[in-house]
């Protein structure tokens, strides 16, 4: 991206479609660690395929440091969808080997802890007016529950017992701060032209087998068993959620009751019960294993090899002149 600052000087927005390409390229190359180790996915729900054409708002559940390698498996199998995408996550994920690249993309890192979570919602709407409607996203992935679900148990059960709502074992309590502002900012009654709102939200089931998790190191050494992880997806408009913060909060919390209750079901039977919460109006089908383009791993793993090469190469001559 430094070689086409020049772009950026003729024209900001091709430089910017210049990133977006080559930002999906690099997801491109950490699906293919999931996808050589043979961690599969297999979906089922509504097609992503036919909701991908709204502004989305996606809601995964939070279980390990491999669901955003995951997700970036199913964004990269649909041409066009990476490029658009923007990661409201932990601010732990700035400081990882494609911290650098998430930074560049303009995605959202939050503070964690309690004293910065309201410094946080404050840099989210400013977020979202300046980069995501500036830079024209279409999609926004959100993990409500904010954080791994073994770090977050304890203190989900905490403030259950203390509001008196369901303890819940395979996910957590949502957190809403930052979906009330996503509303506020892009929802139903935001001031921003109708082609700029959320005009969908998506929760997306995420259930590894055996409820073991993987997580990035297994991805990247490949030293689990393969295995295929479900991701189970629903939809609503944003125009049917509750505008009220507190009751946004509660229709969340049956959201992932019934989270809790479809896990649950398949920890137990092996089976994930993909048709528990099907509408008979929805277009459901069958679970469907995600496929991906192995010719366009490998086309990748050239380009960069190739590239690696010529910067070390060029880095070498530069040293040896000086030195």
């Amino acid at each position: 991206m430094i070689l086409f600052l020049p772009v950026h000087l003729a024209s900001p927005d091709i430089y910017w479609m210049i990133e977006e390409v080559m930002f999906s390229w690099m997801l491109t190359i950490v699906t293919s660690w999931s996808w050589t180790a043979g961690y599969h996915i297999t979906e089922s729900g509504e097609h992503l395929d036919s909701l991908k054409h709204h502004n989305l708002l996606l809601l995964p559940n939070h279980q390990s440091t491999a669901d955003v390698p995951l997700l970036m498996s199913i964004f990269t199998a649909r041409v066009g969808l990476t490029n658009k995408v923007m990661w409201i996550m932990d601010r732990v994920f700035k400081f990882t080997n494609f911290g650098i690249v998430s930074l560049m993309h303009d995605d959202f890192f939050i503070r964690s802890g309690r004293a910065g979570r309201e410094l946080t919602l404050i840099e989210l709407k400013d977020h979202l007016t300046n980069v995501y409607l500036k830079k024209k996203r279409k999609y926004l992935v959100l993990f409500p529950e904010g954080g791994f679900l073994r770090k977050r148990k304890a203190v989900s059960h905490e403030f259950a017992k203390k509001k008196d709502l369901p303890l819940l074992e395979h996910v957590t309590l949502p957190r809403t701060g930052a979906l009330d502002v996503v509303m506020k900012m892009l929802g139903p009654d935001s001031d921003q032209p109708e082609c700029d709102k959320i005009e969908r939200i998506v929760d997306m089931t995420v259930a590894y087998p055996g409820g073991r998790p993987l997580d990035l190191q297994t991805i990247v050494f490949g030293w689990r068993e393969p295995c295929h992880t479900h991701v189970h997806y629903r939809s609503w408009s944003i125009k049917d959620l509750p505008r009220n913060p507190e009751e946004l909060f509660q229709w969340m919390v049956r959201l992932y009751q019934q989270k809790e209750e479809m896990l649950d079901a398949f920890y137990k039977t092996g089976e994930f019960p993909h048709t528990m919460f099907s509408d008979s109006s929805s277009t459901e089908t069958e679970p469907r294993i995600i496929h991906q383009d192995p010719l366009r791993f490998v086309l990748l793993q050239i380009f960069y090899l190739v590239s690696s090469y010529m910067f070390v190469s060029i880095l070498s001559n530069i040293y040896s002149q000086v030195f």
